[in-house]
């Protein structure tokens, strides 16, 4: 059940999941009705728009592929999912954002999105359980190419499952442990974004860059054998001195449009 009103519950702190230990105790609730978000209005309204411009690009080049995937998930069945990022925790994908420009003109209409991406999963295809980066962020799916309702195409957060909807946002809490299966023969389209709830907007560059601080830890660690040798103990601090350069970074990042 979705809840219509979104709280920043009492005593809940600001984590940051990466690995040894992934998980999540906090107290948010799995979905939330997209009409407790106001501001992303845009989405709705130009949901046509967003669906049309990747339609027209596959039929022009071919289906999506990766394009700087960065997900940890693991898939399982006949397919591979294809995310697109646009931009990750504030950092953006620029050649990607120009394949896109008219997906990429709404989101910025959204001043507290934090991540933008185009999720297409394939028939028969299903993504494993997994955590998400942080409770800093909601993550919201805008449905564009939805083959089937619940249950044959759906997603489960905590103990709780929906379906999507073409033209609808289903809005949930990431950081809990969830998974998404496609069980008909047709792909499945969303825009998948990032926002800060209102709560925590004043925060936003802090969540940003220590999502990507986090990130950029768990991409040594799962790549790195020694890295994982190292003692749990400096795992902290290595995640807070690559948080303390995409905090310096994020900034500037549109004077250094060669680092795409």
């Amino acid at each position: 059940m979705s809840n219509k009103i979104f709280e920043w519950p009492k005593g809940e702190e600001l984590v940051y999941v990466r690995p040894p230990n992934e998980s999540y105790s906090g107290k948010l609730k799995p979905f939330y009705d997209s009409s407790a978000f106001p501001e992303l209005q845009p989405l709705v309204d130009n949901w046509e728009g967003i669906r049309d411009e990747i339609l027209e690009f596959e039929a022009k080049l071919g289906h999506i592929k990766f394009m700087n995937t960065l997900s940890h998930a693991e898939i399982g069945g006949e397919g591979m999912w294809s995310l697109t990022y646009l931009m990750s925790f504030r950092r953006k994908f620029h050649k990607n954002i120009d394949l896109f420009p008219f997906i990429w003109s709404v989101i910025e209409q959204i001043p507290n999105c934090v991540f933008a991406g185009i999720s297409i999963l394939p028939p028969k295809t299903e993504i494993k359980p997994h955590y998400g980066d942080t409770n800093g962020i909601v993550r919201g799916h805008l449905g564009l190419v939805i083959p089937a309702p619940y249950p044959e195409i759906a997603i489960h957060v905590g103990d709780e499952e929906q379906g999507w909807k073409e033209g609808e946002i289903l809005c949930f809490t990431n950081v809990i442990k969830h998974w998404v299966w496609n069980k008909t023969d047709q792909r499945r389209y969303v825009l998948m974004f990032d926002f800060v709830p209102q709560p925590l907007v004043h925060r936003q560059h802090e969540i940003c860059s220590r999502g990507l601080g986090s990130q950029s830890f768990i991409y040594l660690y799962k790549r790195w054998a020694w890295v994982q040798k190292l003692p749990e103990f400096t795992y902290e601090p290595l995640c807070r001195l690559f948080s303390l350069i995409w905090y310096l970074y994020l900034p500037v990042q549109r004077r250094f449009k060669f680092l795409k």
